[in-house]
């Protein structure tokens, strides 16, 4: 007990002390102030207007900064072979000489894309520099030498829960909008799939957009509601450096010369059927990578196209050894069969895709149909309630060919 009495007492004192020391230093400090008051006052007031001053530069840097970002965001619309615009997306160039990037899906169906700015330009698409469609990104050369461009690519591994964030998107066709929001999570698994999440709002349009962070550089690439089509207020960007990955070929995804380019490019020649065109992309495809299953489904439609029908199930046959289990695969060989007269094949493809997947629609309509033309009444009779379930109007129209058949 004398201890702890010892270190109160000697606790005590040197408080005493510090505080004794404190008032003389504070007093110090009054009488300093007494004498300088005036140059006090004068360098406080010339610290409150440089903070002043600064603090609206910052906010005039940023606001140039957003109005040119918003410059070189472009709306873009895609057409199909008859010129009937299909959909409508957004983009943002990366250079001034008309390379953009923007989101894979905005191209589907696409025959020719065409990109708008708010200053009213107009840029007609050229090619496809490189894409990846499981990455959702591609990035377009546009005919252009004059194209404004983001300020630059920032660095999305850097981002933290918080940070102020802002996209640029053309949302129910309102070109140039800007939404301003932070990051929720700088990295949201949705669908296996990583992407920055953050509550900026976007709508169906903006896909394809720039999220830029506070120094205006583009930290991702907007995805709308395509990433979860049934979640409210996730508003998801792929990571601008899944965009890099792109481009240096890393992690297995799309460059110059690979089969992903060569099977996206048979794609767009599908889509102005352009058909031996597009045999030449997914041969290229294939010629990279054997097992690329698309493009030999690619060319089993094109032969169907082009009335090659033997290669048609050449091709088709091939997807199906790649894929065993899939039953559109099964199905579409069952077809390319028929073009060429086997039926019995066509029928054993049918039967195996509805082991795979009983209620494929497509399936059991045309065994059905091959059943009763081959004289199978009872067969085709057999599938008669499981078609009519799944579509009453199939189901009729099969029944009163049985009893005509009959």
């Amino acid at each position: 007990m004398s201890v702890a009495r010892r270190s109160g007492n000697s606790m005590s004192m040197n408080l005493r002390h510090a505080a004794a020391l404190a008032l003389v230093g504070l007093r110090a400090s009054i009488r300093v102030a007494r004498h300088h008051t005036k140059e006090i006052a004068i360098a406080l007031v010339l610290a409150v207007v440089a903070a002043i001053a600064i603090d609206r530069y910052y906010k005039w840097e940023r606001s140039e900064m957003m109005q040119n970002n918003r410059k070189a965001v472009a709306t873009l619309t895609t057409f199909d072979e008859s010129g009937s615009a299909v959909e409508q997306g957004t983009g943002f160039f990366i250079t001034n000489n008309g390379v953009l990037v923007t989101a894979y899906h905005v191209l589907k169906g696409a025959a020719t894309i065409r990109a708008h700015l708010p200053s009213g330009a107009y840029y007609a698409f050229k090619e496809i520099r490189a894409a990846d469609e499981k990455a959702d990104i591609a990035v377009l050369q546009f005919d252009a030498t004059d194209t404004p461009s983001v300020r630059a690519l920032g660095d999305s591994d850097n981002l933290r829960v918080g940070d102020e964030v802002y996209a640029i998107g053309t949302p129910s066709g309102l070109e140039g909008t800007v939404s301003t929001g932070t990051i929720s999570n700088p990295v949201q698994e949705v669908a296996e799939r990583s992407y920055i999440q953050f509550t900026a709002s976007i709508s169906p349009g903006s896909s394809g957009g720039g999220l830029f962070d506070e120094d205006g550089e583009v930290i991702g690439i907007t995805a709308a509601v395509v990433a979860a089509p049934n979640a409210e207020n996730l508003n998801l960007a792929v990571p601008i450096n899944t965009y890099r990955t792109v481009l240096t070929g890393t992690a297995g995804q799309i460059t110059r010369e690979s089969p992903e380019l060569y099977y996206s490019l048979g794609n767009l020649a599908d889509n102005k059927e352009h058909w031996d065109e597009a045999i030449d992309d997914y041969q290229k495809a294939i010629a990279l990578d054997p097992n690329y299953l698309n493009a030999y489904s690619g060319l089993g439609g094109d032969y169907f196209e082009k009335r090659q029908f033997d290669l048609e199930v050449a091709n088709y046959l091939k997807v199906t050894e790649l894929d065993p289990k899939d039953a559109d695969s099964f199905y579409w060989l069952g077809t390319a069969y028929e073009d060429t007269g086997n039926f019995n094949d066509a029928v054993a493809a049918y039967v195996t895709a509805l082991k795979i997947e009983p209620d494929h629609m497509m399936a059991l309509h045309d065994l059905a149909i091959l059943y009763l033309a081959e004289g199978k009444v009872d067969e085709a009779k057999e599938l008669l309630p499981r078609i009519s379930n799944l579509n009453p109007g199939w189901g009729n129209k099969l029944a009163l060919l049985v009893k005509r058949i009959k």
